[in-house]
């Protein structure tokens, strides 16, 4: 409990500097600011000092896309043309899309007329008449596609601009009005994951300005962020615009990840709106016409009875189009695409947290779930195994639950036990799920993948989600070892905290440099190995994977006693997942 309550009173403190800091920021005079020119007009930023002394360039809250008002609602973003007014102001950031807020549930903040990202740069071609091609990383936030934002609260990337890296994050739409799909009236879905597509291109098209290489981009997120780089990473129509991926606790390698039943959903959202008619055509128009505060305040109502017994429930989630077009996301199931035998040749790397499932047990906790599993055990079974329509639910969940618990109940006591079995449904599965997929199908992929285990002070959402009794870093935490916050608290450079954040930020910027986490010029630690090719036929993909800690080290097959648990599952339930 103590946890918990240093982690919201860091919480409030937090985001009342935050909001300080936005209000009193000194921007300097117009003469002293960086000026940057693109086909649309003029971006004015600010220059700021790093915590190394070196100066940066930030431009914050540029549009990249006409406001997704009136009939551009639901619809695939549409570029900007010309700034109004010709110059932008980009000393503080926009507004956030409309969202549920993520800290108290009950609020509807954001805005829904703005589409906009953030440039930070150590360098621009101006400041010594050369361009420097730096590096670029392009963040996707996370959020469970109803909340977050690029902002510097929770994503301020000083530390990654110490290496010579530009950092670029934006805003997407999120909930019904980035995923709601409906393509029976027109409305084919996944328009978040559009806006991020038309920010990638943004990127191709104008990072040059900013001192940026456009032919050597990587692609990285964490949580939703991550669910979505790796369905860009599926997309024929997206990879042609960044080089390399990093995956932070989210792939996508199964059906069962795809909203579930879309179209029912649209009409009983607009049902929750108001609408009484039987007619889609009633339905659109009140979905075109709703307040969007409203819209996103009952998109957890639009649940389906299997949905609302998860431990984590995301209503509105990216979809399989029906349609192929130039700006479709994905057309295909993941598996498809994946055994589509050497078809993706592109550099990856993903890993998860120990303690993902501090998250569902945080939900669990919160909704009085956690008592139901003794007696509905078919609870335990993960979706990816349900979609075998022939499975008995309640027999396989109660081997889970023998698994797991023995024959013990759910009670504080075995809170560690649920910990893990959500962590291994939700993320660690998946995850290795795709490591064999890709060791099996994919020869020309270079993947890395890792483990991060280290708990220390800036491990907050562990403290938030009051689970700082559950070993290793909880979902999420991985993110404050890689982007600063005022959240944080300042450590030594001798402390624990600050080895791990140099380990991600030296592995991160590695990989957006050289391709490689561990090149071998220069040398910077021991060698991160590939997952290695073993083709369709072998009988076990042996995983060796990078341990995050303090120190780093290569580890094979982690947690292996589970891991052959969930393999031996899927043989039996879900072959063509093997």
């Amino acid at each position: 409990m103590f946890e918990f309550i240093k982690a919201v009173y860091r919480l409030l403190v937090g985001t009342t500097k935050y909001a300080y800091l936005q209000r009193t920021k000194k921007v300097g005079h117009l003469s002293d600011r960086p000026t940057v020119i693109l086909s649309e007009g003029k971006v004015r930023g600010i220059s700021v000092n790093l915590p190394n002394g070196k100066q940066y360039h930030s431009f914050q809250g540029i549009p990249y896309a006409r406001a997704p008002v009136g009939k551009l609602r639901f619809a695939p973003p549409v570029p900007v043309d010309k700034f109004d007014p010709e110059e932008v102001d980009c000393a503080r950031e926009c507004e956030p899309c409309t969202q549920v807020d993520l800290y108290f549930r009950w609020r509807i903040i954001g805005v829904e007329g703005q589409l906009c990202l953030n440039v930070y740069t150590p360098t621009l071609p101006s400041d010594k008449n050369t361009n420097p091609q730096l590096p670029v990383m392009v963040y996707i936030h996370g959020g469970g596609f109803e909340s977050g934002s690029g902002s510097t609260f929770l994503h301020d990337p000083i530390h990654l601009l110490q290496e010579d890296v530009i950092v670029v994050l934006m805003n997407y739409r999120l909930g019904p009005l980035g995923f709601l799909s409906f393509p029976e009236m027109g409305i084919a879905g996944n328009a978040g994951l559009k806006d991020q597509l038309l920010a990638f291109k943004w990127v191709k098209r104008n990072i040059i300005r900013f001192g940026g290489d456009p032919s050597n981009v990587t692609l990285f997120g964490q949580s939703a962020g991550s669910w979505s780089v790796y369905l860009h990473y599926l997309s024929p129509n997206s990879r042609q615009y960044f080089n390399r991926a990093i995956c932070q606790s989210g792939v996508v390698c199964t059906e069962s990840f795809f909203q579930v039943e879309p179209s029912t959903k649209a009409r009983k959202l607009a049902k929750a709106l108001g609408y009484r008619g039987d007619s889609d055509l009633g339905v659109l128009d009140t979905l075109m016409t709703a307040p969007a505060h409203l819209i996103m305040k009952h998109q957890r109502k639009m649940a389906s009875d299997q949905e609302r017994k998860l431990a984590m429930n995301y209503v509105f989630r990216p979809v399989i189009e029906k349609v192929k077009t130039t700006d479709s996301i994905i057309t295909k199931t993941p598996g498809d695409i994946l055994k589509d035998f050497d078809s993706i040749r592109m550099p990856l790397i993903t890993g998860c947290n120990t303690g993902e499932g501090c998250l569902s047990l945080y939900f669990m906790e919160h909704n009085g779930q956690i008592g139901v599993f003794d007696e509905e055990v078919e609870r335990l079974v993960p979706c990816f195994l349900k979609e075998n329509p022939k499975l008995d639910c309640r027999a396989v969940g109660g081997q889970i639950k023998r698994f797991y618990f023995g024959e013990q109940r759910f009670t504080k006591r075995t809170k560690q036990q649920m910990c893990d079995l959500m962590s291994d449904c939700t993320f660690i599965t998946p995850a290795m799920i795709n490591v064999e997929l890709l060791a099996r199908y994919q020869p020309n992929v270079r993947h890395y993948h890792y483990r991060f285990t280290f708990s220390g002070r800036f491990n907050l959402f562990k403290g938030l989600f009051n689970q700082s009794d559950m070993e290793g870093p909880s979902h999420g935490d991985d993110s404050f070892y890689i982007f600063n916050s005022p959240l944080l608290p300042s450590v030594s450079p001798g402390s624990k905290e600050f080895k791990v954040r140099n380990n991600f930020i030296r592995l991160w910027t590695n990989f957006a440099k050289y391709g490689y986490p561990t090149p071998s010029e220069p040398v910077t630690a021991e060698v991160w190995p590939e997952v290695r090719f073993v083709g369709p036929d072998a009988d076990k993909v042996n995983l060796d994977c990078l341990q995050i800690d303090t120190e780093t080290s290569v580890i094979r097959n982690p947690s292996e006693h589970r891991t052959v648990f969930w393999r031996n599952l899927l043989q039996k339930y879900k072959e063509e997942l093997c």
